[in-house]
């Protein structure tokens, strides 16, 4: 199924594309994408968080231009490669694709010599074939939406914050079958936040790219090598200026039973709106079977209760549709903080994150459980604060927000029309 303007419109989400061309230099921005990949088997996951602050602004205050690698690993251990240059970073504005070169590898000038290709000059600029992209870079990064390669060293500048890394070193490799965008199931694939999303307002913004989908490949964490086959993977994307004050998220594509197609995405949190103040906004997705299920304020009632570590607990309810659900998760791992772009400090210390959660998720239609299905494998997030006691809250945008949400707009379709082509935003 093609859109409008040829591309394929099944399981590529809006918003795959990097958003800064539109942004220029003068403004604050970032751009952050992840990847998780889940080894059912032995109850590990990998994370692989690309980040980029401030590319090509001047040296003012507020401004924090850096390229970052962190990369989240077995028993929630961590490592990061960092540097304030964001020159080598590169990203397509119309598709999921992005990378990054910390360092060119030590033969490159004897490779010239001996009559290499004069491409070798250049750090890649767009993807290349693994074994080119190992024959020019020692330390960096490359991924689309079906390969993932890279290698990284704790070495270089260090991020702000105190964070121990728990390898030196962290390099991998694999391919990855997409199988669920955001959205039913060869159905034209959605804006995880509505179509408001193309507006550099309502930030930060969030998609999820992939809910669902099946890697092959290895890593190696310090020492020791990890491989996999047909591993359940997942991908989402932020940007704007900062991430919000106050969120918990929850993500879960691996269940107890084995052959379930389930993956679920939750978020609560609290973000500024220019000449509104602060909102509580909320989500719940899910991709069941082929069907996509989602709970979001303009049509649903969503409620928390998430302590300030090891219990979340949130239900949805849709009238409408006669569905509600309830998640209950929690873990007893201590979880490991990780960094976000953070507005005014750069890529900081902000959040806490486990691998190790037991999940639980019922759904119900017209009063009879459809759903009630169970996973060890939970990723669950704290953020932001402060977590002095229960957050107890809900979701709730004022009604002019959801009028204008609960409008059915294709916004690949509707900027690929010929008279508002021009007008399309960089990234979607």
């Amino acid at each position: 199924q093609l859109g409008n303007d040829g591309r394929e419109r099944v399981l590529q989400t809006p918003h795959s594309g990097y958003h800064l061309p539109d942004r220029g230099t003068s403004n604050r921005f970032f751009e952050g994408w992840y990847f998780r990949v889940t080894i059912p088997e032995i109850h590990q996951s990998f994370a692989f968080i690309y980040s980029i602050e401030d590319p090509k602004s001047p040296a003012v205050s507020g401004r924090n231009p850096g390229t970052g690698v962190q990369v989240m690993g077995p028993s929630d251990g961590y490592v990061v490669q960092y540097t304030p240059n964001t020159d080598s970073f590169w990203g397509s504005s119309s598709s999921l694709e992005l990378g990054a070169t910390f360092q060119k590898q030590n033969n490159l000038s004897a490779l010239m010599a001996a009559g290499a290709s004069r491409s070798l000059e250049r750090i890649p600029r767009k993807m290349v074939d693994s074994r080119e992209f190992e024959r020019l870079v020692r330390y960096g990064f490359q991924a689309n939406a079906t390969w993932n390669q890279g290698h990284i060293r704790s070495i270089g500048t260090v991020p702000p914050g105190e964070l121990n890394n728990s390898v030196t070193e962290c390099k991998w490799a694999f391919s990855t079958t997409p199988t669920q965008g955001y959205g039913d199931r060869g159905d034209i694939q959605k804006s995880t936040a509505g179509w408001l999303a193309v507006l550099p307002v309502f930030e930060p913004h969030w998609q999820i790219l992939l809910s669902d989908g099946r890697s092959s490949g290895w890593v190696e964490w310090g020492d020791k090598r990890y491989e996999f086959n047909n591993a359940p993977t997942y991908a989402e994307k932020n940007w704007g200026k900062g991430f919000p004050s106050k969120w918990f998220w929850i993500q879960c594509n691996s269940f107890e039973d084995p052959d379930l197609e389930l993956s679920i995405t939750s978020v609560g949190a609290i973000r500024d709106v220019p000449g509104l103040g602060s909102e509580t906004v909320g989500l719940i997705a899910l991709h069941y079977n082929g069907r996509f299920i989602e709970f979001v304020p303009q049509d649903s009632r969503i409620e928390w209760e998430t302590e300030r570590w090891g219990s979340w607990k949130i239900s949805g309810v849709s009238p409408e549709r006669n569905l509600r659900t309830q998640i209950e998760a929690t873990c007893t791992a201590p979880g490991t903080p990780l960094r976000a772009p953070i507005d005014g400090l750069g890529l900081a210390p902000a959040c806490r994150d486990t691998f190790e959660g037991y999940l639980n998720i019922k759904v119900w239609e017209k009063d009879v459980m459809i759903l009630n299905a169970t996973s060890l494998d939970a990723g669950l997030e704290i953020g932001g604060g402060p977590w002095d006691s229960v957050w107890t809250d809900s979701a709730e945008f004022n009604d002019a927000i959801k009028a204008l949400l609960s409008v059915d707009v294709d916004v690949l379709d509707l900027f690929s029309q010929p008279i508002l082509d021009k007008f399309k935003p960089a990234g979607l």
